[in-house]
């Protein structure tokens, strides 16, 4: 979940908000991961002093990935474990270069037995944006409440609008809350601790309307984070498009693989690919 993003060379229908929702978004359900930060720094002098603006996003994805662990155990089916993530955002620009940021993101699922379609998670954020010159440094609290219980989170990241759009964001888990490893730990508790996602993107415009993005993000743990072995955790390349249907709305979808240490996430499958779709309005 974390509004981390890529920069759009073309006319863009995404707004700020609706780049901040994607960031946090692809934080928790990492399809675009630091792709999202990037455009963070394009879009922070674009908005005008004392504006208020907001998006929803109604996004389907085949998994729900959160730093390299397939929170659902999807592996390599497409629709076992399949979600659905409505998220709002709202930003307040005070001024051209500081902006704060609010929303929430659900996740909606039959994936837990004798569960109807119900929503299973529901995260919130509060941040903090400052641009200057080509960077844009960020710092949101998170609260992820699942399972009867609440995990906390920091993020800090930077992003740089230049070439390939690089990004760092350094993810602290504060409080575990309810957090489990994959089924190669047996479902382990998680633990509060460290971990650091470098991300680049690059986009292509093929018409006024139609963009594709190859986001590439790459996530290491600094201690005990997903189980109690650290290290490399997780790589993920993917391709994702963006269909402009109004001024304000959009048409998104996209495929992701990722590679992940069994060790460090407790992925029962290391290999595997995972797709989404979705739709973005912005007001």
């Amino acid at each position: 979940m974390l509004d981390l993003m890529c920069k759009f060379d073309r006319p863009d229908v995404t707004t700020k908000s609706q780049r901040n929702t994607k960031l946090h978004i692809t934080m928790k359900n990492n399809t675009l991961l630091l792709s999202t930060l990037a455009a963070a720094a394009v879009a922070t002098g674009s908005a005008t002093a004392g504006e208020l603006t907001g998006s929803l996003s109604l996004d389907y994805n085949s998994h729900f990935i959160s730093y390299g662990l397939d929170v659902w155990s999807g592996g390599p089916n497409q629709t076992d474990q399949s979600t659905f993530n409505p998220a709002v955002s709202f930003n307040y620009q005070v001024s051209d270069a500081l902006s704060f940021n609010t929303g929430f993101w659900l996740d909606v699922n039959d994936n837990v037995a004798g569960s109807d379609f119900d929503t299973q998670e529901t995260d919130t954020w509060f941040g903090v944006s400052y641009a200057k010159g080509k960077a844009t440094y960020s710092a949101t609290y998170q609260s992820w409440n699942y399972a009867g219980d609440t995990e906390e989170i920091l993020d800090f990241a930077v992003a740089l609008d230049t070439f390939l759009s690089p990004s760092l964001l350094i993810h602290v888990r504060t409080d575990a809350g309810a957090a489990v490893g994959g089924p190669a730990v047996g479902g382990a508790a998680a633990f509060e601790g460290t971990i650091a996602v470098l991300g680049a993107s690059h986009s292509f415009d093929v018409t006024d309307k139609f963009s594709v993005t190859v986001p590439v993000s790459v996530g290491i743990t600094f201690d005990a984070f997903h189980t109690s072995e650290r290290g490399y955790a997780f790589t993920s390349v993917g391709l994702q498009s963006s269909y402009a249907l109004t001024d304000a709305a959009s048409f998104n979808a996209g495929i992701t693989y990722y590679n992940t240490d069994e060790g460090v996430t407790g992925n029962a499958n290391n290999n595997f690919i995972t797709t989404n779709i979705g739709v973005s309005y912005s007001f």
